[in-house]
């Protein structure tokens, strides 16, 4: 894992600053952090400065969206990467690329207001199955 000496200038981890539990929608996020990328709007997004990766999940998605087949069980999180494939590496390899991986997950869009999430804290790779999409799964750490 990433020690704090090892950190480029200006680059974080995110989960420092977020509690496990609380709810958060995109544009709290994106105040927080100063973010005004779009890609902030996709499910998988890496912001700049920041060593982490944020997974947006909703398990249960609107008609007009893709139809991933994504669920969180417990500590086990399932989900299928994006069709292109794009983003599967930076998936499958983000421990060896010292970047942490956290999940946004909702059962619904508006499940709580302004469509936020819930930050279930961080989450590792275990294993995938190729696709298109990739198929993968992710295990939550605990201390």
């Amino acid at each position: 894992m990433c020690i704090a000496a090892d950190l480029k200038p200006n680059d974080m981890q995110t989960s420092s600053q977020l509690t496990v539990g609380d709810t958060y929608s995109r544009e709290d996020l994106a105040q927080k952090f100063g973010i005004t990328d779009a890609t902030l709007f996709t499910g998988i997004f890496r912001p700049k400065g920041h060593d982490s990766i944020w997974l947006f999940v909703t398990q249960e998605k609107t008609a007009d969206r893709t139809q991933y087949e994504d669920e969180l069980r417990g500590d086990d999180l399932y989900i299928e990467g994006q069709k292109s494939g794009r983003k599967d590496k930076l998936l499958a390899g983000h421990f060896e690329s010292d970047l942490e991986v956290l999940l946004f997950y909702r059962k619904s869009k508006y499940e709580f207001p302004q469509a936020a999430f819930t930050y279930e804290g961080l989450f590792r790779y275990a294993d995938h199955v190729s696709g298109p999409p990739t198929r993968f799964h992710f295990r939550r750490v605990t201390a």
